[in-house]
C-alpha cells in the first residue's frame, strides 16, 4: 500500500462526491445541509453521554462550521463525512492529524441511535482506516472512548485496534471524572495483514 502526500481535501474530490464506499455505506464529505442531523447528534444527552457535555447551539453551530471545510488536514483541520445508509444519514465520522511529525491522526465516530447494533460504526471506521492509511502518509491511527463505553470499544478491536492505555480521571462529562481509553493502530500492523 503506497502513501501519497495529500492535496487539499477540496481539490481532490468533488464536495458532493462519495468519499468512501463499502458495500453498506457512503462515507462522504459533510456539507451544509447536514447541519441539522449534526445538530440532533451533538445536542442529545443520550447520543453524548460517553463523549462531552452538550454544547449550546451557537458552539456547535461553530464547530460544525470548522469542520465542514476541511482547509488543511496536516494543520489539524478535521476530515470531516457523514455515514450514509441507502442515501440516509446515520451517523458522522471524522479524521484529524493529530502530530505531524510522529504521523498520527485521530478518529472518531459518532452514529444515530437507530443505526447502532447493525455493525455500521465497524464497518464505517475499517473503510475510513483503510482510506486514511493509502491516502495520507500517516504511521498510525488512535481512537480513544471513555471507559464505560464499551461499544465504541469493541468497534476499536473489531478494527484492529488494540488498546494502548488508560488515563486517569482523563476529562469530565456531566461533573464527573472519567477514565479514557487510549488505542492504536500501526500502518505495519494494517500491511502485514493485508500482505
Amino acid at each position: 500500500m503506497t502513501k501519497s502526500t495529500a492535496a487539499s481535501i477540496s481539490s481532490m474530490h468533488a464536495p458532493t462526491s462519495a468519499l468512501i464506499t463499502t458495500e453498506r455505506l457512503t462515507l462522504r464529505l459533510m456539507l451544509p445541509q447536514d447541519w441539522p442531523f449534526y445538530l440532533r447528534l451533538n445536542s442529545d444527552p443520550y447520543i453524548n453521554r460517553y463523549i462531552r457535555d452538550v454544547e449550546d447551539e451557537s458552539i456547535l453551530q461553530q464547530k460544525f462550521t470548522v469542520r465542514s471545510h476541511c482547509e488543511d488536514f496536516f494543520a489539524g483541520d478535521w476530515l470531516s463525512l457523514t455515514i450514509e445508509l441507502n442515501g440516509a444519514a446515520v451517523g458522522l465520522m471524522g479524521l484529524c492529524c493529530i502530530d505531524n511529525e510522529l504521523m498520527h491522526a485521530e478518529v472518531g465516530y459518532l452514529l444515530a441511535p437507530e443505526a447502532e447494533g447493525q455493525g455500521i460504526a465497524t464497518e464505517a471506521l475499517q473503510a475510513l482506516a483503510a482510506y486514511a492509511l493509502s491516502h495520507y502518509p500517516l504511521h498510525k491511527l488512535v481512537g480513544r472512548c471513555v471507559n464505560g463505553n464499551i461499544a465504541s470499544a469493541r468497534v476499536l478491536e473489531k478494527c484492529g485496534f488494540q488498546l494502548e492505555g488508560i488515563l486517569r480521571h482523563n476529562h469530565r462529562i456531566a461533573g464527573c471524572w472519567c477514565d479514557d481509553r487510549y488505542y492504536g493502530l500501526l500502518a505495519d500492523d494494517v500491511m502485514a495483514v493485508n500482505a
